[in-house]
């Protein structure tokens, strides 16, 4: 499936450099509710659930993706104003993908066990709010990163792969970073890659795309 991960310049020739993708941890993300889809307005609920929830969050971490790479405020918001890229992947984690189901209102304390089933829900469900993102995620234990900066640091990376295969470089309608720099971080990659630059529609609250060849192949 192809799906997209808005980013910063840096942050996504990084990505292309070193063939891999920053895995978030629940305290990155930038909805106050993430792990708090769940009714706790009774206070045994509310204590029960609070060590639960910091388990969670120290044992998952997330991939965030979204079906459309045009979203206007998605750049705005996730890729420096439109100065950023987006990037495309085909994605298939078996097991650990999953598409976030957007709610008006908070799901309703288990009576049983918090079981898997119930994990689960939390780590997939989001205020409706937000249903614009049209938001994937492939959930993945936290491990100890194998790198001694990303140790120190407490940074956690996927490697592009066959479940996370790079497709589509996509360069922001504002991005001023040179098509030869983008290139060359593709390297050996470029022939497997497509590069395209975001234009604005002149007739209509649009974006759109054009796909860019290395000099020598024009």
């Amino acid at each position: 499936m192809r799906l997209y991960h808005f980013t910063k310049t840096q942050h996504a020739l990084d990505d292309i450099r070193n063939q891999r993708l920053k895995i978030a941890t629940f305290d990155d993300l930038n909805d106050p509710f993430e792990l708090l889809c769940v009714d706790l307005s009774r206070e045994e609920h509310a204590l029960a659930f609070e060590m639960y929830k910091k388990e969670m969050a120290s044992r998952f971490g997330v991939l965030c993706f979204t079906e459309v790479w045009k979203s206007i405020l998605q750049w705005s918001h996730y890729a420096e104003h439109h100065r950023g890229m987006c990037l495309g992947f085909d994605v298939s984690y078996a097991k650990k993908f999953g598409q976030i189901e957007y709610k008006s209102g908070k799901i309703p304390f288990p009576k049983g066990q918090l079981d898997g089933e119930f994990s689960w829900k939390i780590l997939s469900t989001k205020y409706k709010g937000w249903e614009y993102e049209k938001e994937w995620r492939v959930f993945l234990t936290l491990e100890t990163p194998t790198w001694s900066e990303s140790a120190r640091r407490g940074l956690y990376f996927a490697e592009f792969g066959a479940d996370l295969l790079l497709r589509e470089v996509i360069l922001g309608a504002e991005n001023p970073e040179p098509l030869e720099d983008v290139f060359s971080f593709l390297g050996h990659c470029s022939d497997s890659v497509q590069v395209f630059k975001v234009q604005l529609s002149a007739s209509r609250f649009e974006l759109t795309r054009n796909e860019v060849k290395q000099p020598h192949k024009q």
